[in-house]
């Protein structure tokens, strides 16, 4: 190379270039360096031009580089004196920019740099970890291995683990026992560059909990990037939904399964609940019809609340007693003593359509009629002290019997609108159910072919669309064709024939992958989707299909099977064209093929 090409190529060059020689104490160590040759590309990155900087050391151009937190002459002498070549990026503070940088030494004494300007770059990875750490998503790199390279605070603040812990950590160690296999496929998916939306899996908390996670992840060589956020909550709502449609849409006649707290939400029912007691001055619980408690107690006295339920026979008195005044009642609410201290109590049966789910429960009142000596003999009966079931009983709030009836009227009143607005919700959840499964079987009517349960042209349609992408090549479409259909149909009828179209159908789809898709186009043709499939694949697979369909019959007639393929292997392929030379080589197949009883050829 002759000097004038030589200097051209420094001339043109888009990066940096700088030519020096290093400059030693007495004691021979590295103490500035000289620029000796610079190129245009240097002069247009630094704003330091040749013509004045020749000849110059760098403590005379750049005073402050004696400043600066990265100790330049003496890295740069340690090349020059000892050899060798190192590459890095490197913030100089002199020049206030991001530099990647190349250094070796031609000579000893000498040294070259190389280098770009890499502060744009820098400065884009700074605000995208800024977000990436900001983020209230979990976000994270990971290897193909299956490890954690990068994960963002999120995983900490949720989670409990901090990156630290994190990094080189494989993430199915954290995955719940159950989602073990079913991430693992997902994780083939990824391995074979296919990004994955939307799934949904349970990790492992610090604390022990498990979280529901939702990913979506795209993959890149041999990194996956994913962002993910945590569904805990949202799934906790679904569940209990799902829940309480399932009660909702149990049969009526089936009550022993009923659970009052699915057909109205228990929050709102015990809010109306206190706010009724307090607004009447009466105690207040929703129970069971055995008299187990639903709601928690309203205004429940000392007496009932601190001494008869906390003795043992006491308690089962309330509850056998809150069982008979809260039964079922056409004629209104039922008034009368409480089995258990003898204090008054109403209650109103809560039913749905018709039938008895729940009691609301109103008293703990005392009237004139009720006597000390009662109360004493019953303490004495259920083993509580009896000086102080006297003070508890001294604070039990006085009502005449009339005001009471009022309130038991009334909470009679409230207790039939629960009750209808319980059927309305059952009647609504029906609704919703029936609604629901009609789309569910539309919806699966719209996209499979009803005779054989297979998927139709339709979604065969909408699929091959979807898949006719570079990451799933190669992509092969196999036809097949139902050899004697018409034969049969003739002869046997058409429900035999129904019959040799449905065998055909299993037998395909049982040497068919999970991710293949098997589609009935019509009459006695199917096709199949092969992603990332070769055609070598598909011989072993037709091989295997026409040997399981030999040992079937059909009104006496073996199962025969015609097939052909094609394979698209570059994006630039017509994926109409693919399938037209399937369809060409799966007729071809046919005119050699009679029932069974011909080889196909190779």
């Amino acid at each position: 190379m002759n000097d004038a090409m030589y200097q051209s190529i420094l001339e043109h060059a888009p990066m940096g270039y700088a030519y020096h020689k290093i400059v030693c104490d007495e004691a021979g160590k590295p103490c500035d360096y000289e620029f000796i040759e610079v190129n245009p590309a240097f002069e247009k990155l630094t704003g330091l031009f040749g013509a004045k900087i020749l000849g110059k050391r760098i403590t005379e151009v750049l005073p402050e580089i004696v400043n600066d937190s990265f100790d330049w002459i003496r890295f740069y002498g340690d090349i020059a004196l000892n050899g060798g070549k190192k590459e890095f990026d490197q913030y100089t503070a002199a020049l206030n920019i991001w530099c990647r940088v190349l250094a070796y030494a031609p000579k000893k004494g000498f040294f070259i740099t190389h280098f770009i300007d890499i502060t744009k770059e820098k400065t884009q990875l700074e605000e995208l970890n800024n977000f990436f750490e900001l983020s209230l998503d979990f976000l994270c790199i990971a290897d193909m291995d299956g490890y954690f390279v990068k994960t963002n605070r999120a995983w900490e603040e949720v989670l409990g683990y901090s990156c630290e812990e994190l990094i080189r950590t494989k993430y199915l160690d954290f995955v719940h026992p159950d989602d073990v296999q079913v991430t693992r496929e997902v994780m083939n998916r990824l391995n074979e560059q296919n990004p994955v939306v939307n799934f949904t899996n349970r990790y492992r908390a610090k604390d022990g909990t498990y979280h529901w996670i939702e990913w979506s992840s795209r993959p890149q060589g041999k990194l996956v990037y994913a962002a993910a956020r945590d569904i805990t909550d949202r799934k906790k709502i679904e569940q209990r939904l799902e829940r309480r449609m399932l009660e909702l849409t149990r049969p009526a006649e089936d009550t022993s399964t009923i659970d009052f707290s699915e057909l109205i939400d228990l929050e709102t029912i015990q809010r109306l609940q206190d706010q009724f007691s307090e607004a009447t001055g009466v105690a207040s619980v929703i129970t069971l019809t055995d008299g187990t408690p639903i709601t928690e107690p309203s205004n429940f006295t000392r007496l009932c609340r601190d001494i008869i339920r906390k003795t043992v026979r006491g308690c089962q008195n309330c509850y056998k007693s809150d069982a008979a005044i809260g039964a079922y009642s056409v004629d209104g609410p039922i008034i009368k003593r409480c089995l258990s201290g003898g204090l008054w109590d109403a209650g109103a049966a809560i039913t749905v359509g018709g039938k008895h789910v729940a009691n609301w429960l109103i008293g703990q009142v005392r009237d004139e009629n009720i006597k000390e000596s009662q109360l004493v003999a019953y303490a004495r009966e259920i083993g509580a002290d009896e000086d102080d079931v006297l003070r508890a009983f001294r604070e039990v709030p006085r009502m005449s019997i009339q005001q009471f009836e009022k309130i038991a009227k009334l909470l009679h009143t409230i207790a039939n609108q629960l009750s209808n607005l319980a059927f309305q919700n059952l009647l609504q959840a029906r609704f919703i159910n029936e609604k629901r499964q009609n789309e569910k079987e539309i919806l699966y009517l719209s996209y499979h072919d009803y005779l054989t349960g297979l998927y139709n042209r339709r979604y065969y349609e909408q699929e091959l669309a979807r898949l006719d992408k570079k990451e799933n090549l190669p992509l092969t479409l196999l036809l097949g064709d139902v050899n004697g259909l018409k034969l049969v149909n003739d002869t046997l009828g058409h429900l035999m024939g129904d019959e040799l179209l449905i065998k055909t159908a299993r037998i395909i789809s049982q040497v068919c992958r999970k991710d293949d898709i098997v589609a009935r186009l019509g009459g006695d043709e199917f096709i199949v989707i092969l992603p990332r499939t070769a055609g070598s694949v598909i011989e072993m697979m037709i091989d295997k299909i026409k040997s399981l369909a030999a040992a079937e019959k059909v009104g006496g007639l073996a199962v025969s099977i015609s097939f052909g393929y094609e394979t698209k292997n570059n994006e630039a392929e017509d994926i109409e064209e693919i399938f037209k030379r399937a369809e060409d080589d799966m007729y071809r197949h046919k005119q050699y093929e009679s029932t069974a009883i011909r080889p196909r050829p190779k």
